[in-house]
């Protein structure tokens, strides 16, 4: 019978670590945003959402049309353009709000992080200088 960490495929001798490739795919599902309860990522986890967001805040309700192949397509996307130019007046209101709940909800984030940081730079501060005066007493 295989070990804990290497199990064989069908008797081929193809072995894998099982908990190898358990730990990638719980790492997979954590960078990938799947995994809501797992904890913070790394800077540069935050950074790419960061950029992500970024990228993806301004809500509009102009999209590009794809044309579709054939009959269907060359007569349904003029209908299709011309209904959205009919329609944006009761869209693009819900656009702007979303808008502006994004980028008020960008600029807290940016904010809260500030205070992250800088409470986290006075516990490091704190911590150092209680190992300092740990130190000098006698």
């Amino acid at each position: 019978m295989p070990s804990d960490e290497a199990e064989t495929a069908d008797g081929a001798g193809v072995s894998v670590d099982v908990e190898e490739l358990f730990r990638r795919l719980k790492e997979e599902v954590r960078r990938s945003g799947s995994d809501p309860g797992a904890a913070a990522g790394t800077e540069d986890d935050r950074r790419l959402a960061r950029a992500e967001a970024e990228r993806l805040w301004a809500v509009s309700a102009d999209r590009a049309l794809r044309l579709r192949p054939g009959w269907r397509g060359g007569l349904g996307t003029p209908v299709k353009a011309v209904l959205r130019k009919l329609m944006r007046w009761y869209v693009e209101p819900l656009a702007y709000d979303q808008r502006s709940f994004n980028a008020a909800a960008l600029r807290l984030i940016d904010d809260l992080q500030e205070q992250i940081d800088r409470l986290r730079a006075e516990v490091d501060e704190l911590r150092g200088e209680g190992a300092r005066s740990g130190s000098q007493s006698p």
